[in-house]
């Protein structure tokens, strides 16, 4: 008898920790929409695996509550936002950044500040009213402030000037504009729209809170 040795290798299936990983991803990545089309109070878990095409079962096999859900998407945004600011002041030669470039930054920001807003105002009023929330924000927010005031210190130093408030206190102010400025937008009130933030504003207030390096 004649034995015949198949040279075929079957499909490996990913191992379980990287397909719960998968799924956890997946789910996170769809509830942005669900939750910035809903609102938070509205959403049910059958919206959000309906909108990720998966069972209630691999929904609490990844997280115990809606709100769990909710905090990793405000995680996944902020990041992002970092993740584009980064790029923008990475991607200018160090010789020729210039008070227009913060309009850069802005720009890159636009196609997915109106939905980090969103969420932002959600977990803001959420927090308002749960300590456990409250938190969750606190320490989310000290490590994107962080990560902000790195990113505005940058841009200030890229300019050969020197903030003349501590650097917390600007990089806040210009996050809070920002904020103010995408809500004007959505809302169609005011004028102080994210395009008039990056042509006058914001550069104004940049210089205006600086003075040139020695």
């Amino acid at each position: 008898m004649t034995w015949v040795t198949s040279t075929h290798t079957p499909a490996t299936r990913p191992s379980t920790p990287r397909r719960r990983e998968n799924t956890r991803a997946r789910l996170v990545e769809a509830a942005e929409e669900v939750f910035v089309s809903k609102g938070l109070k509205r959403v049910t878990v059958d919206d959000l695996v309906g909108a990720a095409g998966f069972t209630r079962g691999a929904f609490y096999s990844n997280f115990s509550s809606i709100e769990e859900v909710f905090f990793a998407v405000f995680e996944q945004q902020s990041q992002r936002m970092l993740e584009i600011v980064g790029g923008v002041v990475a991607s200018v030669p160090e010789g020729e950044f210039s008070i227009e470039s913060v309009g850069l930054i802005l720009d890159a920001l636009n196609p997915v500040g109106r939905r980090w807003y969103i969420i932002q105002t959600e977990f803001t009023l959420l927090a308002l009213r749960s300590d456990s929330a409250k938190q969750v924000l606190s320490e989310q927010r000290a490590g994107f402030e962080d990560q902000m005031r790195a990113a505005i210190s940058d841009v200030v130093r890229r300019l050969g000037r020197t903030p003349t408030i501590p650097v917390e206190q600007l990089a806040e102010a210009a996050v809070a504009l920002y904020l103010h400025s995408l809500a004007q937008e959505a809302l169609g009130a005011g004028t102080l729209d994210p395009r008039q933030l990056v042509e006058t504003v914001l550069p104004g207030v940049i210089m205006g809170l600086s003075r040139e390096s020695d």
